[in-house]
């Protein structure tokens, strides 16, 4: 099935994080990086707000999609429960730094966000960076995350952290495919999380 003309032909919109992926957003003119927890090397100081910036900055985090990582990130945001993070540039970067994280957030093209349809169709990217279809849901009635189904293509664990994708090129979620194993379903998964469930509620009021 060809993918819709709103979908990037490349894959613009997403960067790698750590040994997964991650997935460029705008927020007032900022372009963060919505990623899964697991992406982290570790987590963050379990404190409101970090004394130092330096304590929620990651070294050599993300790149280009397929790169090895070498640009930093700063840590805006983590759930491990919810398996979401949302990264932002570093508050300061070396002089030295042949790209920093401004400078590859240049070539991204920046995903919106909408929320998911109790059920319904989307798109995922496959580690060849070819869009494939699967079916999404989740439980309205309990504000759930997302389960997937039926998808053309297998799960796979380098795909942790690509966006879960509209027809209309809107992130609706965050594929997190650790759960298929041990189903041995690598068509289905879940839990995944739900953009308008598990991201903060200061980036979400301005959308």
């Amino acid at each position: 099935m060809a993918k819709p003309a709103a979908l990037p032909s490349e894959a613009k919109s997403i960067v790698t994080v750590g040994d997964g992926r991650g997935f460029v957003v705008n927020y007032r003119g900022n372009r963060l990086v919505v990623t899964a927890a697991r992406c982290l090397p570790h987590l963050p100081p379990c404190r409101g707000a970090s004394c130092h910036s330096a304590e929620r900055t990651f070294p050599a985090l993300i790149s280009a999609l397929g790169e090895t990582p070498f640009v930093d990130a700063l840590c805006l945001f983590a759930d491990p429960v919810a398996d979401i993070a949302l990264l932002g540039s570093p508050d300061e970067q070396e002089p030295y730094d042949e790209v920093p994280y401004d400078k590859l957030m240049e070539d991204a093209a920046p995903l919106a966000m909408a929320d998911a349809p109790e059920r319904g169709q989307a798109w995922l990217l496959s580690l060849g960076q070819k869009w494939f279809r699967c079916t999404i849901e989740y439980a309205k009635e309990l504000d759930g995350p997302l389960w997937i189904s039926a998808t053309e293509q297998p799960i796979v664990s380098g795909m942790l952290g690509s966006p879960i994708v509209s027809d209309n090129r809107a992130a609706m979620g965050i594929c997190c495919p650790s759960s298929v194993s041990s189903s041995k379903d690598h068509n289905a998964g879940g839990p995944n999380p739900r953009l308008f469930r598990d991201l903060p509620a200061w980036l979400l009021r301005d959308l």
